[in-house]
């Protein structure tokens, strides 16, 4: 299978990391919690920068500027706030892929994974939209970069920009409309993690909070040890703004973010560049689909006549996938009874473990043929 060196690469680093950090605290175990780590880091050092911003053409360049060099530990949040947007992307990415290739995306995890993209989409944008409201002569550079090839998208792309741009040219509203989005968003994005989460089974939300203070004075040092920079437009006049027809000279791509840009600044063609951006996430929500379906109509089912109503099936079930309901009138001693939800189901076969009266069972590996192929391994060996 294609994916089995990715998977035994993951055990080699896996078998690392237990070493430096032991089992109980490998952030590799921790792919899909970090991610709600490096939001609780993005909304605290968010609230300090947005009391200061001013969504203004004129005024936000000089309050990302007064952040940044004459706010006490300004530019130390802006710092955090940077790489807590990287340290997001990357570990969501890393947990996309681990998903990916240990092949969890599918079948009765596929509302996971649906979500898990829309998540990634918004991230991406909320991303993006944070670069743009520095407004220095790089983020203006970005920003037309950005609208330009947002134009370029078949159908609609007219219509999309005039919408990010709050109308037909930059203005005051364009901020308005960036910060709206930078802000906004992540409200939707909370509904977005409940649905991630709906179907997944003790899902493992949050770190161990010693992995948590490591990541904290991680990010805290580096952010101190590396603050993010700002150009200086008139070293001057502190009062200067950027222009808006200028194309900066110097262009830092976060490749994270901005990936669409740095294909644009290297003659790509728009129209190519645009196809990709949306290649990427359709692609990915189709990925589900193009396996054969091995399971199809495939999952557990009870025995009305063998069930008992003993809830062991129900009590075993890591998925949510049956429930207990009322019997009803049928003649037998037996109050309650099994019921599988076929949309849950995963075909682990714990339910048939958990079952002490055969009344549950796998279609494909029915209890009575499991048993005499042990048999038969039994008489063979």
């Amino acid at each position: 299978m294609y994916t089995e060196p990715l998977q035994k690469a993951t055990l080699w680093l896996e078998k690392g990391l237990n070493d430096l950090f032991s089992q109980k605290y490998n952030p590799f175990y921790y792919h899909g919690a970090l991610p709600n780590f490096f939001i609780w880091a993005l909304f605290i050092s968010g609230l300090l920068l947005f009391a200061y911003y001013q969504p203004t053409l004129a005024t936000a360049y000089a309050s990302v500027r007064y952040i940044t060099f004459e706010l006490p530990f300004g530019n130390l949040f802006r710092s955090i706030h940077r790489y807590a947007s990287d340290g997001m992307m990357i570990f969501v990415m890393l947990h996309m892929f681990r998903v990916w290739f240990t092949d969890r995306y599918r079948e009765y995890r596929i509302v996971p994974w649906v979500t898990g993209v829309v998540l990634l989409i918004i991230t991406f944008t909320i991303g993006l939209t944070g670069y743009l409201l520095i407004w220095d002569q790089e983020a203006v550079t970005l920003a037309n970069m950005t609208f330009n090839l947002v134009s370029k998208t078949p159908l609609i792309g007219s219509a999309v920009a005039e919408f990010l741009i709050a109308g037909k040219m930059i203005t005051d509203y364009t901020l308005t409309r960036m910060m709206f989005l930078h802000l906004g968003i992540p409200l939707f994005m909370m509904f977005m993690l409940w649905l991630h989460y709906l179907r997944i089974t003790r899902p493992v939300s949050e770190p161990p909070l010693a992995l948590v203070v490591m990541l904290s004075g991680v990010l805290f040092l580096f952010s101190a040890a590396f603050p993010v920079s700002l150009q200086i437009l008139n070293a001057n006049d502190p009062l200067a703004t950027p222009s808006l027809t200028s194309v900066s000279s110097v262009m830092n791509f976060d490749l994270l973010y901005a990936w669409p840009q740095y294909l644009a600044a290297q003659q790509v063609d728009p129209l190519l560049v645009v196809l990709l951006v949306l290649a990427v996430p359709v692609g990915l929500l189709i990925l589900p689909y193009l396996q054969k379906k091995a399971l199809r109509d495939q999952f557990a089912t009870v025995v009305r006549e063998n069930c008992t109503g003993c809830s062991l099936c129900y009590n075993d079930c890591p998925y949510e996938a049956i429930e207990m309901v009322d019997r009803g009138n049928d003649g037998t001693r037996f109050k309650r009874l099994a019921v599988v939800d076929p949309g849950r189901c995963a075909n682990c076969g714990l339910c048939v473990g958990a079952c002490a009266f055969k009344a549950i069972e796998i279609p494909r590996r029915e209890t009575n043929n499991v048993l005499a192929e042990i048999e038969a391994a039994l008489t063979t060996s």
